[in-house]
């Protein structure tokens, strides 16, 4: 592992678990250490490094001062560290020069400084830390148990008093480090502590939710989909890497914002956690058949969740949407109301089951790499089996309790070697075969434009037919546009960015349509079961008939339009 880089995975504590977490920290007296630390985080005003992904913190830990520079890594598991003494709270950002997030918080802060902006304290942090280092199968783990809090500014009250500081932020959450070995081994220890003490995944750093607080806000923001960003020589295997990990922090991001978020927020946390959620089943089919297919029962339990959270948001949108246009055009009121919205989403997320399915996840994740290029199979079995075998227990386990059956998981997961043939090649193959454009650039690159191209020619047979299909052929012409946009976005570094950008627009007017349709018919099914208890519902399925027809008409002419256009190439 680099000196600069570490790999670490946090939770949050729950309130009933906190004494019997302590309690169990304390077991390990012979590797059991206790710190007061106190760390101040400096950037600009106007948040310079804080946008860049950058965390620059001096921090007390017991009679000395260390100077820390943090950054995001490749994935949800790593992050850049790099750190050095100093004689007290002296900052001096020159120390970190020669490493690339040092080199880049530099020229950040000569800039900064050239506007006038001068850097300073944007919280501070104060907790209590048990530390404990575990010996596991495979793995040495620091685990690290925080309380304390966290606080905007400098910590100190306003003297003039002109303008109050939001209130501390309250810390009480575990990480797990990885000091040596496997990661897969380490997610296996954390695994088990999750489970023994209902934890709770926390993708945020101290250092984001200080930030948030400095900007006025204690909760999580919302994470929308970015582009994943991938060099244009990458292999298939990179290519998804980088495809999972922004859809993979799209959902847990999401997560969390449901769990530890504001109210107000919930609709667009579950909106965009199913967006994340369709996004990595998506990039699963863009990419099936280039490499290892995860085990069936991580992709069953992101589908059970997709649906559960799919009930609140068909509720949230009969509520805010719908039943506002019904009222607008003059609908008389309900008195019967429609069936409710389904379990509370952030109890969904908040559930073992759901916990561990993300865990698990993150696991498959980890170990890709290895599983795709088999010529690299026989060393990492090596090492496994000198480990214990630790490594994928995480999947393992989460397979039991998603399928419900132990034996057939365990058959599931022997199987996640095994590439299932591409339903795109013109021949047959063997799976080595497929799995070869793994570790070829040039095969994935024509692998993708081909499948783009078939996948596009489906939606052009549609667009002939469009006027003949009915409810159930426009929801899978609706989820066939989906997975053609994602699917586009996924392989944009590779592709044409002009052809590319023109057909990424008449896909998104497309797609905005048949969402909308969609919305519809899952309002009329609604209405259509009050019509027993309430004429009134007459009224809403015969404004809704209308709508249907209108965007409906709205919608084939867009998508005859998408069938005429070319989809991007190389």
């Amino acid at each position: 592992m680099s000196p600069d880089r570490e790999i670490e995975l946090k939770f949050l504590v729950p309130r009933h678990a906190r004494k019997a977490l302590a309690a169990e920290m304390a077991r390990a007296s012979a590797t059991l250490e206790r710190r007061s630390l106190v760390a101040i985080y400096l950037d600009t005003p106007d948040r310079r490094l804080a946008r860049e992904g950058i965390a620059w913190r001096l921090r007390r830990e017991g009679r000395r001062w260390v100077q820390t520079l943090k950054a995001a890594g490749a994935n949800a598991l790593e992050r850049f560290e790099h750190e050095v003494l100093r004689p007290g709270a002296i900052p001096d950002a020159s120390l970190h020069a020669g490493t690339a997030v040092g080199d880049r918080m530099m020229s950040l802060l000569r800039k900064a400084e050239s506007a006038g902006k001068v850097v300073g304290v944007r919280y501070r942090t104060e907790a209590r830390r048990t530390l404990r280092r575990v010996r596991t199968r495979g793995a040495v783990v620091e685990v690290a148990f925080d309380e304390g809090r966290i606080l905007a500014g400098d910590g100190q009250a306003s003297a003039s008093g002109a303008q109050a500081l939001p209130r501390p932020l309250r810390i009480c959450e575990l990480e797990f480090e990885l000091v040596s070995g496997s990661p897969r081994a380490m997610l296996a220890l954390a695994e088990r502590w999750r489970k023994r003490f209902g934890l709770i995944l926390d993708p945020r750093s101290k250092a984001e939710r200080g930030d948030r607080l400095a900007e006025g806000s204690p909760f999580p923001p919302l994470r929308k989909g970015l582009a994943p960003d991938y060099p244009r020589d990458a292999t298939a295997v990179e290519a998804f890497g980088s495809v999972l990990d922004e859809c993979l922090a799209q959902v847990l991001r999401n997560a969390i914002g449901l769990i530890d978020g504001d109210p107000a927020m919930r609709v667009d946390h579950v909106h965009q956690l199913r967006v994340g959620i369709r996004r990595l089943r998506s990039g699963l089919r863009s990419f099936r058949g280039w490499l290892p297919a995860p085990p069936q029962p991580l992709v069953d339990g992101l589908r059970q969740l997709f649906a559960t959270l799919g009930m609140s948001r068909d509720a949230d949108v009969l509520d805010s949407g719908v039943a506002r246009s019904l009222s607008e055009a003059g609908a008389p009121p309900l008195v019967a109301r429609p069936a409710g919205a389904g379990p509370d989403p952030r109890e969904a997320l908040r559930s073992a089951t759901v916990q561990q399915l993300l865990l698990a996840w993150l696991d498959w994740r980890v170990g890709l790499v290895d599983d795709a290029l088999p010529q690299a199979r026989p060393a990492a079995s090596a090492q496994a089996a000198d480990s214990g075998q630790d490594a994928g227990a995480v999947a393992v386990a989460v397979a039991g309790a998603v399928a419900g059956a132990g034996a057939g998981a365990g058959a599931a997961l022997a199987d996640v070697g095994a590439a299932p043939v591409d339903a795109d090649s013109a021949t047959a193959r063997s799976a080595g075969q497929v799995l070869s454009c793994g570790s070829d650039p040039a095969d994935f690159h024509r692998l993708a434009e081909r499948r783009l191209r078939r996948w596009h020619g489906r939606l052009g047979a549609d667009s002939k037919a469009f006027d003949t299909l009915d409810d159930t052929a426009l929801h899978s012409l609706r989820k066939r546009i989906k997975r053609q946009r994602y699917a586009a976005e996924f392989f944009a570094p590779v592709l044409r960015r002009a052809s590319l950008a023109r057909y990424l627009k008449r896909l998104a007017a497309v797609q905005n349509s048949m969402g909308e349709l969609n919305d519809l018919f899952v309002a009329r099914a609604r209405y259509q079961a009050l019509v027993a208890q309430d004429p009134a519902a007459w009224f809403a399925l015969g404004w809704l008939a209308a709508r249907i027809a209108e965007v409906k008409a709205l919608a084939g002419p867009k998508l005859q339009r998408l069938a005429r256009t070319d989809p991007p190439a190389r």
